[in-house]
């Protein structure tokens, strides 16, 4: 779950680190402290090689897990070792993970195949064949041995949770040998990957919908499936006398942009079949059905209005499929605008506060334009907000309010409906609402940027984006900010760009240097300034000259105390630094090539690439050419195991929240990710969470909070950078998990989901389970306190 934003080179950093975030468990002074329910409690002869490897798995130090480790006749050290590999990825922990894979243990083996899996860029025929393998080995084993397997795996979890000093705690998910093989080969996206997916379409109930998933995972990765990859998930999804449907095999095809022709009746009528039977599954129906082509709109539209009959969560899929559907889908959303929005009555504006609210924002965030639901639009743009409102209500009034005027105002950023829609911060009495100041609301300051960028930025508009960008609202700052990348027309870009990035709050700053990196040119003085260099062919050239207060504010932000302990942060700076090949920073990007995050090193070494002039690596550590292989010859540099590991949370905690929604729950287990159930624990003991905002709710998918500044950046001062500890566990609805932003970049910030997701399987830290009406949240929301209960 990105924290912010994701862009284009922070994606081709992550390809080029792990492509995901690998990663879950702890050191500490507990022996078995982090091992899964399944392990058995830990030898004292063991004890001390399992707080080894955890110590290896927060450090990244793949060189010391040992072969006889792996070898030991202690299953719990076997398992924490394949689960220290897993989650330190790359090429060093590729021979431990092969060796892994042949073990008789499943959860040894669930470990092996989910890090290679993550681990197989270069690699991905040799691994997929050795994970084929792998699966048909498990097939061939006997029954009584198989039963015998699972009655010790039965019984060495029921001595762990029995364990007077440790064992995980019972509450932790069971691991999926067989799930984590079929999502490693699809995540490997092999050739043989779809042909051995689809044989697996035809097995066990419980294997084909582990194949449609991982058949997902692949068409993520492809961007497309065979046809007759189709056809066998829609055959699979519409069931037959034999077999009952499985709905799950519709997901693959809602991860498609595009679908053959052929299909689309199909996909029509099979999806309409499935939304006749509810289960978690049943939202991949509704979004395979906004890949069915024009005349699905009429039944997404029933979706999208039947309360009571589909969920929260499916009707907001339903309101996001419609905006892909052309014209009809906008008239169906236009109607559901219309039908969905509250009365002005107070009391009936009491109901906002609920999961129907998001299913009306969405539906008003899907329309391109006001076409036929100008009417309905009118009356919410006028929505009165009740009198004595709490604030809860006052902040939904103006979401809807403004949603509303957005639409209506069009480019006219001046309209008075547009001004004053944000009721949350009303003016002073008596004045006006003025199109050159920021208005004072959040919603209606971020609103008004929105409409700003909608024409060419400049004379009165251009003064008018200037005081959103360098004033008021932080979240509408960083809005006008990246407004810079696709108006080349600002006059004053530098000025802008160079104050943004000496701000205190780290997402403005990324803001500011993500447009660098995107649009260097933008960072550049007056166009009559150029200077002359030489060209390779040793004529001179003109340049542009990058503006020195960039310059400067760039090379501070390489030597600020912290930055390196913030991935997200110092990443968007070095990818600025690189895009405009800022010669005196090359010493600075030796230094992160050092650094013990892959995502910096990388970032580091495609910068040092630009200024030499030839392709680096930084994987070994140390700056230099990339060898034929791409590999380095030696594993890349560790870092320090984290102070929370000093002392673990050694028990599920409840945290109790008091929000606008009202009290809501949530339960961490450190036996899923300790390290950071610890670091969680131990902030909202300290009030860290107190009166913080809930700063991104997309409804029918994910509630997110826990950034310092409510902008979805940065962290607590003093707390470095959490490493992964992902697990290859399912994110179900109301699963807790770590926001990320890329490999080792959690923090502070937990997300909750609203309904089931499989593409975030093993790719976040699953930390726990909610309760409660979490969808009920919208942004802006406050977490007035948070309590603990061991």
């Amino acid at each position: 779950m990105p924290r912010r934003r994701s862009s284009p080179l922070l994606v081709l950093a992550l390809l080029f680190s792990l492509s995901a975030c690998t990663g879950q468990p702890a050191p500490g002074t507990a022996p078995d402290a982090g091992i899964s329910a399944a392990a058995p409690a830990a030898s004292a002869g063991a004890a001390g090689r399992l707080d080894a490897l955890l110590a290896a798995e927060q450090r990244r130090a793949a060189l010391e897990v040992s072969p006889a480790d792996q070898q030991s006749r202690d299953v719990g050290v076997r398992r924490a070792a394949a689960r220290a590999l897993a989650r330190i990825g790359g090429d060093a922990a590729w021979p431990g993970l092969a060796r892994a894979l042949a073990d008789e243990d499943d959860e040894v083996v669930a470990w092996a195949a989910y890090g290679l899996g993550f681990s197989c860029k270069e690699r991905e025929a040799e691994a997929v064949s050795a994970l084929v393998a792998r699966a048909l080995a498990r097939d061939a084993r006997p029954g009584p041995a198989g039963a015998a397997s699972a009655a010790a795996s039965a019984a060495s979890a029921a001595a762990s949770a029995a364990a007077p000093s440790g064992g995980a705690a019972a509450g932790a998910p069971p691991l999926d040998a067989g799930g984590a093989l079929a999502r490693a080969i699809g995540r490997c996206g092999a050739e043989a990957s779809e042909p051995t997916l689809v044989a697996w379409l035809d097995g066990p109930r419980e294997r084909a919908i582990h194949a449609a998933y991982a058949l997902g995972d692949l068409a993520a990765i492809k961007l497309k499936l065979r046809e007759e990859t189709l056809v066998a998930l829609l055959n699979l999804a519409s069931g037959s006398a034999a077999s009952p449907p499985v709905p799950e095999a519709l997901y693959p095809i809602g991860r498609l942009e595009h679908v053959p022709l052929t299909v689309i009746p199909r996909i029509r009528d099979v999806a309409t079949a499935r939304l006749a039977e509810a289960s978690d599954a049943r939202l991949f129906a509704v979004r395979a059905l906004g890949r069915a082509g024009e005349a699905a709109a009429s039944e997404l539209a029933r979706v999208l209005s039947a309360k009571g009959v589909f969920t929260a969560s499916e009707r907001a899929e339903a309101a996001r499929a419609l905006k892909r559907l052309g014209l009809p889908g906008q008239r169906a959303l236009a109607d559901a605008v219309a039908a969905l929005a509250p009365s002005a009555d107070p009391i009936a504006l009491t109901g906002l506060v609920s999961e129907d609210f998001g299913v009306l924002l969405t539906a008003l965030e899907a329309l391109g334009s006001a076409g036929p639901a100008r009417k309905a639009l009118r009356d919410l743009a006028a929505l009165p907000p009740p009198p004595s409102a709490p604030a809860a209500i006052l902040r939904r009034v103006a979401w809807l309010r403004c949603g509303a005027a957005r639409l209506l105002a069009g480019g006219d950023y001046r309209d008075p409906l547009l001004l004053g829609c944000d009721v949350t911060a009303p003016a002073e009495p008596g004045s006006k609402p003025d199109a050159g100041a920021p208005v004072r609301g959040p919603i209606g300051a971020r609103a008004v940027v929105e409409v700003i960028g909608r024409d060419a930025i400049t004379g009165a508009r251009l003064a008018a984006f200037r005081a959103y960008a360098a004033s008021g609202d932080l979240r509408a700052r960083e809005a006008a900010i990246e407004l810079i990348a696709a108006h080349e027309e600002i006059a004053g870009a530098p000025d802008l760009l160079a104050k943004a990035l000496a701000a205190e709050e780290p997402g403005l700053v990324a803001a500011a240097a993500e447009v660098i990196a995107r649009q260097p040119q933008r960072a550049s003085e007056a166009p009559g300034k150029r200077k002359r260099r030489k060209r390779s062919d040793g004529k001179d050239a003109l340049a542009a000259v990058t503006s020195p207060a960039i310059e400067a504010a760039l090379l501070a932000l390489l030597d600020r105390p912290g930055a390196r302990d913030d991935p997200e942060l110092i990443g968007a700076v070095v990818d600025a630094v690189g895009a405009l090949a800022l010669k005196p920073a090359e010493a600075r990007l030796e230094q992160l090539c050092r650094s013990s995050h892959p995502t910096t090193r990388a970032r580091a070494g495609t910068a040092l690439g630009v200024l030499r002039g030839r392709k680096i690596a930084c994987d070994a550590g140390l700056p230099g050419d990339a060898g034929a292989a791409g590999r380095p010859a030696v594993a890349p540099p560790v870092g320090e195991v984290p102070a929370e590991a000093s002392a673990l949370v050694r028990a599920p905690a409840v945290l109790i929240f008091d929000t606008d929604a009202g009290e809501l729950t949530m339960t961490l287990d450190p036996a899923l990710a300790p390290v950071a159930v610890t670091r969680f624990v131990d902030l909202a003991r300290s009030g860290y969470y107190d009166g913080k905002i809930v700063h991104r709710v997309v409804p029918g998918f994910v509630t997110q909070f826990g950034a310092p500044f409510g902008d979805g950046a940065g962290g607590p001062p003093g707390r470095p950078a959490l490493r992964c500890e992902t697990s290859p566990v399912a994110f179900e609805p109301l699963r807790v998990g770590v926001a990320l932003a890329g490999r080792d970049t959690g923090s502070s910030q937990l997300f909750v989901m609203h309904a089931r997701a499989p593409h975030l399987d093993g790719q976040y830290a699953a930390v726990g389970v909610a309760a409660g009406p979490w969808a009920a949240l919208a942004d802006g929301d406050i977490i007035r306190s948070v309590k603990v209960r061991d």
